[in-house]
């Protein structure tokens, strides 16, 4: 069995947000703009691929089935979804405290 990891269709997300307290590692979060030209009001979640260890906790959290699996080669040194070295620039979200999202 190989290793996995999360992925998401943005055209797909809603930026309901509804899958970042799912994800123990932080690896979801909204963008900190809403790309030009997209259909959605919010700004979508993406997943950061640093720090996504495919634990796949989120996955049915999605009500749209925007976030999917992606299965890595049994023999891999890096994440198929590491397209560049850069992350994108997301918007930080409070996990805990009186406002914060806290675990699901």
């Amino acid at each position: 069995m190989g290793q996995s990891m999360v992925a998401i269709t943005e055209a797909d997300c809603t930026g309901c947000d509804l899958c970042i307290p799912h994800c123990p590692f932080e690896a979801l979060l909204p963008l900190a703009t809403n790309p030009h030209g997209r259909d959605h009001k919010k700004r979508p979640v993406v997943v950061l691929t640093t720090q996504c260890v495919g634990c796949l906790s989120c996955i049915g959290s999605c009500p749209t089935k925007a976030l999917h699996e992606i299965l890595m080669p049994p023999i891999s040194n890096t994440s198929p979804l590491l397209i560049s070295s850069e992350e994108p620039d997301t918007e930080t979200v409070p996990r805990w405290g009186k406002k914060g999202l806290g675990w699901a």
